[in-house]
């Protein structure tokens, strides 16, 4: 009995864990319009870094870039991960940032030179 009780509380913690993992989510974070730059980010908890999808970060950025009138966004190398919350000398939150930049389709911009 007291095995089956412990099993149960164990299932139920990793499904706790587990459910903070999976609904962690890219989020714009900071735009501009005028450089076409578009950043978004996610933060953790020390030791429990979600894995997310980059598709979905890049989905973000070209719906943005997308609502500024230019055609698409590429990502820009690299990425950047600071600690958004210390707590004696430890980082107990993190953030990570990619970077976009929103780009026009040629044709279209020697459209609207003419």
């Amino acid at each position: 009995m007291h095995r089956s009780v412990r099993l149960i509380s164990l299932l139920a913690a990793a499904a706790v864990f587990a459910g903070c993992a999976t609904s962690k989510q890219w989020s714009v974070t900071d735009s501009d319009r005028n450089e076409g730059l578009v950043r978004v980010s996610y933060e953790f908890p020390e030791f429990r870094e979600p894995q997310l999808s980059e598709d979905q970060a890049m989905k973000l950025a070209e719906s943005r870039c997308s609502g500024w009138g230019y055609d698409d966004a590429e990502p820009i190398a690299g990425q950047l991960r600071q600690c958004s919350s210390m707590n004696s000398g430890n980082c107990e939150l993190w953030k990570v940032t990619r970077e976009f930049q929103c780009t026009r389709d040629v044709a279209f911009a020697d459209r609207l030179a003419r």
